[in-house]
């Protein structure tokens, strides 16, 4: 997880804290109704009205609902997500062991935003089992190298140019898993 994923207001001080208080409320509130992604947008929109000649934040403000974006598409891509319940049936364990999986890098997996359990890539899954390859290539992705777990979902959903523009997650399902593992030991140096 990121760094800023474990900001809380708690941890700003005076009038900072307050003022990312206010907001994450009013966020959360809208949430029910609104995408993060739009949100996002929205909030861009706002920033840029309120502060017009403010031109570099409104192009932070663009880059973050691109992020979020970017978040809702591999969210989607490949069959969607399964939650730990629907993940720790197909392999036939435990919950528990499926989030230890998650928390060791064994698997895929983010924290959804509204309910904040954890939601774990479909595609991940393959004939009663994991991908063939996936563990190997989570390894060679590192969990120490400073990829969120967003940036190790993108790394397998998109075309690669040491791949010849193929996906890895391509190249796993044909079982040629040296390549990957190459490619993921460039993704991170």
């Amino acid at each position: 997880m990121s760094k800023a994923a474990t900001i809380t207001p708690a941890v700003l001080e005076g009038a900072h804290g307050e003022v990312v208080s206010e907001l994450s409320a009013f966020l959360k509130e809208k949430s029910a109704r609104i995408s993060p992604a739009t949100l996002a947008h929205l909030a861009g929109m706002a920033f840029s009205i309120a502060f017009p000649g403010a031109r570099r934040d409104e192009k932070l403000a663009n880059a973050l609902a691109r992020g979020v974006s970017m978040r809702e598409k591999l969210a989607a891509e490949e069959g969607g997500s399964v939650s730990a319940e629907q993940a720790a049936q197909y392999l036939g364990v435990t919950k528990q062991s499926i989030l230890n999986m998650a928390h060791a890098g064994k698997l895929l997996s983010w924290r959804a935003e509204k309910q904040g359990a954890f939601r774990f890539p479909a595609w991940q899954f393959h004939e009663g089992g994991r991908l063939p390859g996936l563990e190997d290539a989570l390894v060679a992705l590192g969990k120490e190298s400073g990829l969120d777990d967003w940036g190790r979902i993108g790394f397998f959903l998109q075309s690669n140019g040491l791949l010849g523009n193929r996906r890895p997650i391509d190249l796993l399902r044909k079982n040629q898993l040296d390549a990957v593992l190459k490619a993921a030991t460039a993704y991170v140096e």
